[in-house]
């Protein structure tokens, strides 16, 4: 049996070939990225307080705390950071390599959106 070509290619069109409203637009991708990963983060650290001071460990308030701290708030705080990143490079100054270090860092913990500013604003 003969290998035909693929009827559709694995390419994305160039952009100057798409419609305009389905250009991408660069202004849709930057966004309050650290001031979520600030708040996120706060959130984060309070909870973390609840945990250790309120909650009784096994009871379950303490695994709906721990839970949204572990499952949906560092992972918010690390996307947040990737993507803020992520953005300053297309801008040309981004932190490099070190975003995966330090997004790697905030899934376990947050609170290295400290470090990470601090970066940022030395590299920018």
């Amino acid at each position: 049996m003969p290998c035909l070509p693929p009827l559709v290619s694995r390419r994305s069109p160039p952009p100057s070939a798409l419609h305009p409203e389905d250009r991408p637009d660069p202004a849709d991708e930057t966004g309050p990225w650290l001031a979520v990963a600030a708040l996120a983060t706060l959130a984060w650290l309070g909870l973390v307080a609840v945990d250790r001071q309120l909650l009784a460990a096994g009871s379950s308030p303490w695994a709906l705390v721990r839970s949204v701290y572990s499952l949906l708030l560092a992972p918010l705080v690390a996307a947040t950071l990737f993507q803020d990143d992520r953005v300053r490079t297309a801008g040309g100054d981004g932190v490099g390599r070190a975003r995966w270090v330090y997004a790697g860092v905030a899934l376990f913990f947050p609170p290295v959106i400290v470090a990470y500013a601090g970066h940022r604003r030395v590299a920018g």
